[in-house]
């Protein structure tokens, strides 16, 4: 029982000992400095505007097709008896080309029959100036001579022009698209014989959206540039003939309309038919200003450092996008510095530090 009380007593003391050994060590720290808590503004890429103005390209496709469509039709009645084997769906023919003949038997009588009538009204003629002449030079036996002679006149001139007729040439170098016309078949006039699309020229119907066409109209030197869908190689250059004014219908769309003057005598040669990509360039607003896609914010504004580091949020109205970039126009000037970095809150005011400038 004694020994229970002494390990007892001697457990307390060390208790004691090791509390008085804390407290002491305790009360030897030095107290802690409080410090008050900072907050860094955020950091911030901005991006730097350039002097106002920018370029604009649209891009957009089309066929090419022929200026002019030919529809080659006869103008006299007949059977063909000659037609002109280069005439093949695909070939180009000259200007002048013979392309079928038509019998011209009747058209030789009809000449023949004309010339006589005009001898017998010359006689009539002669006649009439020898019975009446004396008396009245005005008489109407000579007047209806005289009608007689100017009608034999003109239709010499039209059977010879029937006749030139029967030998259908074509009128402008084009390339045969369809043909129609066979050997011993009766034509009669105005039957087609063979659809043609000339190749001295050729357009190319660009289709463009409402607000393109607006940008087009404003510009002053527009230059447009094919590009061969098959082969980024093959390039030409067209001029912009017109803009039509005329939505279409179906896909409420607009065409601008390029031109190329003789298009197969080009290397390589610009063929109807060819589907091509276009680059219209030559368009410049001196208004708007082009900046990184990341500047635009809900595509409606962006936001402007300010000298003090603080931000301005600026209502600007989007113009063109494209993958990297927005063209936008608004109260921006060259030397605005305009954030890139997306922050979870920002705000008109907010403080922020600026990195480096890209």
């Amino acid at each position: 029982m004694f020994r229970k009380l002494i390990n007892l007593f001697f457990g307390l003391l060390i208790l004691a000992g090791a509390s008085l050994f804390a407290k002491t060590l305790v009360d030897s720290r030095e107290p802690l400095q409080a410090k008050p808590r900072s907050s860094e503004p955020p950091l911030v890429q901005v991006h730097r505007l350039e002097q106002s103005g920018a370029d604009i390209t649209l891009q957009t496709h089309g066929t090419v097709q022929s200026k002019t469509a030919l529809q080659l039709t006869s103008d006299v009645a007949g059977r063909v008896l000659w037609v002109n084997p280069e005439l093949v769906v695909g070939v180009i023919l000259e200007a002048g080309t013979a392309i079928a003949r038509v019998d011209k038997t009747q058209y030789k009588l009809a000449l023949a029959q004309a010339k006589l009538a005009l001898r017998d009204a010359e006689l009539s003629l002669a006649d009439a100036h020898t019975r009446f002449k004396t008396r009245n030079p005005r008489h109407p036996q000579i007047r209806r001579a005289e009608a007689q002679v100017a009608t034999a006149e003109a239709q010499i001139k039209k059977a010879e022009t029937d006749l030139a007729r029967t030998e259908i040439t074509l009128p402008a170098k084009a390339l045969v698209a369809s043909k129609q016309v066979a050997l011993g078949q009766y034509v009669a006039p105005g039957s087609v014989l063979a659809n043609l699309q000339t190749v001295d020229a050729v357009e190319i119907a660009l289709p463009i959206s409402p607000a393109e066409l607006e940008l087009l109209q404003s510009a002053s030197e527009v230059e447009v540039e094919l590009v061969s869908v098959n082969n980024d190689k093959l390039l030409w250059s067209a001029q912009l003939s017109r803009v039509n004014q005329q939505l279409d219908r179906n896909t409420r769309v607009a065409y601008a309309v390029a031109a190329v003057q003789e298009p197969y005598t080009l290397t390589p040669p610009l063929r109807i038919g060819q589907f091509v990509k276009a680059e219209i360039s030559g368009i410049r607003l001196n208004d708007a200003f082009r900046v990184p896609t990341s500047a635009l914010f809900e595509n409606r504004f962006v936001y402007r450092v300010l000298d003090d580091s603080t931000l301005q949020r600026v209502t600007v109205e989007l113009v063109r996008q494209d993958a990297r970039s927005v063209i936008v126009r608004g109260q921006l000037g060259a030397g605005d510095r305009l954030v890139l970095s997306r922050l979870d809150i920002m705000t008109d005011g907010m403080q922020v530090t600026v990195g480096d400038t890209p």
